[in-house]
């Protein structure tokens, strides 16, 4: 049996992970990792009772939403994203920051073995990023900065609100459950079944009818992530991740070709926008992404000097910080990255918007 809770936090997942695809990013399925002689084998990964488990040094840990960057660093081992997702009302706690971090130490650890005749290989670079939809306690905040571990809030990111409201309109009775904690379902054929048809943009019509669930409220949830699109991971500073949506009439050559940006707090969301926009008087066009924080983590990293602005080569010019963004080139088949530059005084405003919505 699984709860609304459970189902509403792997579609939201799912579609994070499809979304994170034209960032470089490639979701692991286990259906890759069953031939132990195939190339692409990986002895990392189990197949457990309730789907894939990430091999750990004490213990096999179930993360069904893992992705590979698929480019590998110099003098790095591959990365690895392990992302879980909360769909809660309440706030996030520092209990399920305390899970991620026990895991992320036994799975980086997993390549110690008491035989050293034998190393766990191939080995990854783990990174773990929790993604709400609500926020996150401010304990759960400073653990999560100290523990390095990620933390992406999703409440106030305007242009990926349609899709947490359509995961929100999801009741029991759409999987023919009792009750919101008593629902009949087997969660990892649902989650390869969704995984797939998000990719493939294809429609749930006959599995939701063989399995008696309401296609059409799932559809509409397929129907507006597949209309997003993607989305972008962001790194302002080089340190301080950020999920980024773009406008629905943003194109990855609006940034390419000018890529000095502001940041903006407007209709209680916060944006980038061109240089040469109004905040207060904001029309679409101007709008390139909008994104959420959480502002206790944010200030964390401020305080601690780990988004001080950078001096620009050209010492006559102002102080500069910048955004990096991953993207896919479908024109040259490649991993692409553009930098964004933004205006001196970025970290304050942030701030001042921060303890005015704590006011």
């Amino acid at each position: 049996m699984a709860t609304i809770y459970a189902i509403r936090g792997l579609i939201l997942e799912e579609v994070l992970l499809n979304l994170l695809r034209e960032s470089g990013y490639t979701p692991v399925d286990y259906a890759q990792n069953i031939d132990e002689n195939d190339v692409r084998y990986d002895e990392t990964l189990h197949y457990g009772a309730s789907g894939i488990e990430v091999k750990g040094r004490g213990w096999n840990h179930q993360i069904d939403a893992i992705a590979d960057f698929i480019i590998s660093p110099p003098f790095s081992y591959p990365l690895r994203l392990l992302l879980e997702a909360k769909f809660y009302k309440n706030k996030v706690g520092i209990d399920i920051i305390r899970n991620a971090v026990g895991v992320l130490k036994d799975v980086d650890e997993y390549w110690v073995s008491n035989n050293t005749n034998k190393i766990a290989k191939p080995r990854y670079h783990y990174q773990y990023a929790v993604f709400s939809s609500s926020s996150f306690t401010n304990p759960a905040q400073r653990y999560a900065f100290a523990q390095d571990i990620y933390l992406i809030k999703l409440e106030n990111n305007k242009y990926f609100l349609p899709i947490i409201e359509s995961i929100e309109d999801l009741t029991y009775s759409d999987f023919s459950g009792s009750s919101d904690k008593n629902i009949n379902i087997n969660l990892s054929e649902f989650r390869n079944k969704l995984r797939r048809s998000l990719k493939s943009s294809n429609r749930l019509n006959h599995y939701c009818e063989e399995k008696g669930f309401n296609s059409r409220s799932i559809n509409v949830i397929l129907k507006t992530s597949q209309s997003l699109r993607y989305s972008f991971l962001g790194v302002i500073g080089e340190r301080f991740p950020i999920f980024f949506t773009p406008s629905p009439s943003f194109h990855i050559d609006d940034v390419i070709g000018n890529n000095q940006i502001r940041i903006c707090w407007n209709d209680d969301s916060w944006f980038i926008i061109k240089d040469n926009a109004d905040c207060s008087d904001l029309e679409e066009e101007d709008i390139l992404f909008s994104f959420d924080l959480p502002e206790e983590l944010f200030e964390l990293y401020a305080e601690n000097n780990m988004l001080s602005e950078s001096r620009a080569l050209d010492m006559k010019e102002n102080f500069m910080s910048n955004i990096k963004i991953t993207f896919k080139n479908h024109n040259r088949d490649i991993i692409s990255s553009v930098q964004l530059k933004l205006d001196r005084g970025w970290i304050e405003e942030i701030k001042r918007v921060s303890v005015s919505m704590e006011d």
